[in-house]
């Protein structure tokens, strides 16, 4: 686990093993569709609906819109659609209800977790650049056309998986901490105890390559939204 391609002080560093349980991760991304089913079944409101809305991408910077939301985040999107506009709260609200309604034990995946089923099973990633093929199994800065996409229309990785790099960045549940993985246990890592934010994986339809490495560390703090930032789920087997 971790970025063998970045010199010098890196978040990614130091590469380091790790083995983690079975799990199940889901196929897609949390659609529209899933979202207002929550919505619908216990008239939640998002920090979003009740905060100033959500941040945009404008251009030349990030800016937060009130009435910019999950069901109307400034871009065209259908029932397919990742659902975006999410904080981590809200994801972990969507989460608690699913639990209720399945009995299951639903979970945002640990980003070790999330990190092996990205690599399609742990596999080597290739550095930027190397893939000349990333236009068809990712939505991102050159194709994405500054919105998301339907889960599913690109190709899936070794596991089955799709979206897991471009369309938009993925909550985690652990905390963010840039030199976790100097002291990160070897079995079954969930992230240091406390930190400054939540990390974030994938990438999205903002960014360019770079950004979509399997690999590639992200955080923010979890009350944050963006048109770029969803979730998937977990379930422990």
């Amino acid at each position: 686990m971790g970025d063998d391609f970045s010199e010098g002080p890196h978040p990614g560093k130091p590469v380091h093993e790790v083995c983690i349980s079975d799990f199940y991760l889901a196929k897609y991304e949390v659609t529209v569709a899933d979202f207002r089913d929550f919505v619908k079944a216990t008239a939640y409101l998002t920090d979003a609906e009740k905060d100033g809305g959500c941040l945009s991408w404008m251009g030349t910077g990030w800016r937060k819109y009130e009435g910019v939301v999950w069901k109307r985040p400034g871009f065209s999107q259908t029932a397919r659609h990742p659902v975006v506009c999410i904080s981590w709260q809200d994801a972990s609200a969507y989460i608690l209800w699913k639990r209720e309604q399945t009995g299951l034990h639903y979970r945002l995946p640990t980003e070790a977790e999330w990190e092996y089923a990205a690599r399609s099973g742990g596999k080597y990633v290739k550095g930027p650049g190397d893939d000349r093929e990333l236009k068809h199994y990712a939505w991102y800065r050159d194709n994405a056309e500054g919105k998301t996409h339907a889960v599913g229309q690109k190709k899936a990785n070794g596991l089955g998986l799709h979206d897991m790099s471009g369309n938009v960045w993925e909550w985690v549940q652990d905390p963010y901490d840039k030199d976790y993985y100097a002291h990160s246990p070897r079995n079954n890592p969930q992230g240091p105890a406390t930190g400054k934010g939540r990390v974030m994986r994938g990438g999205s339809w903002y960014n360019p390559p770079q950004g979509l490495r399997a690999t590639h560390r992200n955080w923010t703090h979890a009350f944050k939204r963006y048109t770029s930032l969803g979730f998937r789920l977990a379930l422990t087997k």
